[in-house]
């Protein structure tokens, strides 16, 4: 610190390494060994990411760094009544069959219709963004009912159910945003809400204040 600076500029600051992770003990720790290196040290401080800001009331200093709380989802994965989703990925049905059974869908035949299916064909995939791995059973929401992925995500489309939707050529199909929690297609990806987040691209963006 320059002799001239004011203390007020100064800020202490740590990270938290296992705050979504509320029973490791490792956060209670962290603040420990934070508090003993700070003591006596003037200045602000910044420590609580979003899970920390969420569930560690101690950790709330002077300043907080959100981040992923800032986009509506939760940390701890499943929802949280206190976060509203900000962002919605959405398509339109394209094409729709009725397959019948034992019909094989998708890249390497990994799904086969059970019984007589509608079927509808969204233009969205993994080139724009959407995890391939959550294929099949990944949910959607049609027309704002709950439905899913069945057969593998390819690099510009996705198939997904329609028989719990009355509609088919031009439905919305919402792959995650106010019914579909983006912690649900995380699970079945096997991926962090993060990875997914920043993998969007070649979609176009619609800002709403």
């Amino acid at each position: 610190m320059k002799q001239s600076e004011s203390v007020e500029n100064i800020v202490k600051f740590s990270h938290f390494a296992c705050a979504d992770e509320p029973e490791s003990g490792m956060t209670e720790m962290q603040l420990e060994a934070f508090d003993l290196a700070c003591e006596g040290l003037e200045g602000e401080e910044s420590l609580a990411n979003s899970a920390a800001i969420l569930n560690v009331p101690e950790a709330r200093r002077n300043w907080g760094r959100a981040g992923l709380a800032l986009y509506g989802i939760s940390p701890f994965g499943g929802v949280d009544e206190r976060l509203k989703p900000v962002m919605r990925l959405t398509s339109r049905v394209f094409g729709e069959r009725v397959l019948q059974p034992h019909s094989p869908i998708g890249y390497g035949a990994t799904f086969y219709t059970s019984k007589s299916t509608r079927v509808g064909l969204i233009a969205c995939g993994y080139a724009d963004g959407y995890p391939r791995r959550a294929s099949t059973n990944s949910p959607v929401a049609v027309d704002g009912k709950r439905s899913r992925i069945i057969g593998r995500v390819s690099m510009d489309m996705i198939t997904v159910e329609l028989e719990a939707s009355k509609e088919g050529l031009g439905a919305e199909v919402e792959l995650w945003g106010d019914v579909i929690n983006i912690n649900e297609v995380s699970e079945v990806a096997g991926m962090i809400p993060y990875e997914i987040l920043c993998n969007i691209k070649r979609a176009k963006f619609t800002y709403i204040e």
